[in-house]
């Protein structure tokens, strides 16, 4: 699968876009989550599939290229910046004070959107 995505003409752009789509489904999701603008079952679906589509196709780019983004600084710091976010999920669903993990996993979001760009560029 991987030698077909990066070997065909149309099959990273392809994947490349269906991944910044699914960042943008779940990021929408995301963020609408943390500045309570919805608070609803809705939301909590959209974000499953975001996040399952946006796993699916960061599988899928990061196969078509897995030596050059695991040699990528910007990568690294990219994963790196993902498991804190995760951490944050973790501690966010255990303390009653949403206000700070909200504020903290936007800029957190901001760096991981940075260091994505920065794969393409370093």
């Amino acid at each position: 699968m991987s030698r077909i995505i990066a070997e065909t003409t149309w099959g990273y752009p392809i994947v490349g876009a269906l991944h910044v789509l699914a960042m943008a489904l779940f990021g929408g999701a995301v963020l609408a989550q943390h500045i309570r603008v919805v608070q609803s079952a809705d939301v909590r679906w959209i974000r499953r599939i975001g996040m399952t589509l946006v796993v699916i196709t960061g599988a899928l780019v990061f196969a078509s290229g897995a030596v050059g983004y695991y040699g990528s600084t910007s990568f690294r710091i990219k994963m790196a910046l993902l498991v804190l976010l995760a951490l944050n999920a973790i501690v966010a669903s255990r303390w009653s004070e949403h206000r700070l993990n909200s504020v903290i996993a936007l800029a957190l979001w901001v760096a991981v959107i940075f260091a994505s760009r920065g794969i393409a560029f370093f």
